[in-house]
């Protein structure tokens, strides 16, 4: 119903809205599973962490903890190279469930 001219700027109204509400449906589940995926993966293969709990509150400091891991090459082979990008894989499939859900479908 709205003027051609403004036809993109409803859209990408209607979509930034999708978004929020996406994120006020999923959001939480998704900071709390990243939270709890990294934590078991820091404690199962960095026996330096091994004390981290999987709190959402936690989860800025424990994606810094992940990145001095990988940087250190903790996880650069074997069994703890699997987990990672299993980890990584489902942690991007839950974000982009919320930002572009249509990325997710097979072509």
């Amino acid at each position: 119903m709205l003027p051609k001219d403004r036809r993109y700027v409803g859209l990408m109204i209607g979509n930034v809205i999708g978004i929020a509400v996406r994120e006020l449906q999923a959001g939480a589940l998704a900071l709390a599973s990243e939270a709890e995926r990294t934590s078991r993966l820091l404690a199962a293969h960095d026996t330096t962490l091994r004390d981290i709990h999987g709190g959402v509150g936690e989860l800025p400091e424990l994606r810094r903890s992940l990145c001095a891991a990988i940087r250190a090459g903790r996880f650069d082979a074997g069994e703890a190279r699997a987990a990672l990008m299993s980890h990584l894989g489902k942690s991007t499939a839950d974000w982009v469930a919320i930002s572009n859900p249509k990325a997710l479908r097979p072509a």
